[in-house]
């Protein structure tokens, strides 16, 4: 769950849509928050455990699920809709996961497995 929380906290965060990615240029905080090898890239893993952080710091009422309510403070809330698959106005950790999953793989434009400052520069 953890990991499914922090994808979608990402993806609020910092992600754009999936055509455009991490704003790394404007929150270069961002980045290297979800690169903790501190090695300039972020892999699939760290990814996934920097969204699921952001997901259980919005997960107010700790159901496991996210609200549009307590989103609505989320860098891009607008993605709510987007992330929501069956439209039962709760976001879950599997609808996170997939979202997340498609995100990063938007963002890794030379598919090796990571995401770098360009690709994430370019991805906006």
């Amino acid at each position: 769950m953890i990991r499914l929380a922090l994808g979608l906290a990402l993806i609020l965060a910092v992600a754009a849509p999936a055509s455009a990615q991490v704003q790394a240029d404007t929150a270069p905080e961002r980045f290297d928050a979800a690169d903790t090898n501190d090695d300039g890239k972020v892999d699939r893993g760290e990814y996934g455990n920097f969204v699921e952080e952001l997901v259980l710091l919005y997960d107010a009422d700790s159901d496991d699920r996210l609200s549009r309510s307590e989103v609505a403070s989320a860098r891009d809330p607008s993605k709510f809709d987007k992330i929501d698959a069956n439209k039962d106005e709760y976001l879950t950790s599997a609808e996170i996961t997939v979202y997340s999953d498609n995100d990063f793989a938007a963002m890794d434009a030379n598919q090796d497995g990571s995401i770098d400052r360009d690709e994430a520069a370019r991805s906006k």
